[in-house]
């Protein structure tokens, strides 16, 4: 990337944005193993209150929610005029909070929600259905309404269904849809898009080394040894299975029409049948 704006690394939780931030970060250094420990400084959440003070010197936690988003959008405009970066977003877009003359682009990466719902749940600690819930939940906001100081602004993550359409047909610039199965299912080809997309360099030597410093048993490995700061307290570990089609064993039936019914035009679109 030469050109100064942002890369926006969206996808709703628990759909692999933190194994695609790996790989970009392996593609990017050439490197054999991922260095957990400074992802959220190379490509850090968008909503970090930590981040957003480096670029709008304000004391933000006192901030009403109106006020927040005015800051997060100054603190865009300001880190895209000083170069090229690449920011993680689980916030539904929003042309007033993302400013399209801050924007170069967008890697939208989705994931099947039947098996978001027990990856939500396990991050979060709580059941299933309440899960499935939240994801159906058009107002679903996360960091609000907490008591004391949060680490992140209010983000409102929408519904699973109309995140996905509010990135992929209401983001301004170029896009790159990332779908987790492919990934999972052709990790070299999808690594060289991700990486042409990014304008990092294509040799499939250096794609191979990056596939294969992000393979889970290896985030797995990595973060059994250095911790990992996502990691959410009383979660056993981040990087859980690395699967796709694990709802079949996860879910009931009750739950899978449910998620259906809230989101079956939408999956249909994207190919989840």
């Amino acid at each position: 990337m030469n050109r100064r704006g942002i890369v926006w690394l969206a996808s709703y939780p628990k759909s692999g944005n933190t194994w695609v931030r790996c790989l970009i970060s392996s593609l990017q250094s050439g490197a054999s193993c991922v260095d957990l420990a400074n992802l959220g400084q190379a490509m850090p959440n968008a909503a970090s209150r930590t981040w957003l003070e480096r670029y709008v010197e304000v004391d933000n936690g006192d901030l009403l929610p109106a006020e927040l988003e005015h800051l997060r959008a100054s603190a865009y405009r300001c880190c895209a005029a000083q170069g090229s970066t690449l920011l993680k977003v689980h916030d539904r877009y929003d042309a007033r909070l993302f400013p399209a003359a801050a924007t170069l682009g967008t890697v939208y990466i989705v994931r099947d929600p039947r098996d978001v719902a027990p990856s939500w749940a396990d991050h979060m600690r709580v059941d299933v259905d309440t899960a499935i819930a939240q994801m159906g939940d058009a107002d679903l906001f996360m960091s609000r309404g907490s008591t004391g100081y949060q680490p992140q602004t209010p983000q409102r993550y929408s519904a699973w269904s109309s995140h996905v359409v509010s990135w992929l047909q209401e983001a301004p610039g170029p896009h790159l849809l990332l779908r987790y199965e492919t990934l999972l299912a052709h990790p070299l080809r999808e690594a060289a898009r991700l990486a042409a997309f990014l304008g990092l360099p294509t040799a499939p030597a250096r794609i191979a080394r990056a596939v294969a410093a992000c393979r889970f048993d290896a985030l797995r490995d990595a973060e059994e040894r250095d911790g990992f700061s996502e990691r959410r307290r009383g979660q056993q570990r981040f990087f859980r299975q690395g699967q796709a089609g694990a709802w079949h064993a996860a879910l009931d039936a009750a739950q899978v029409t449910r998620l259906r019914a809230d989101h079956g035009v939408v999956m249909a679109w994207l190919g989840y049948h």
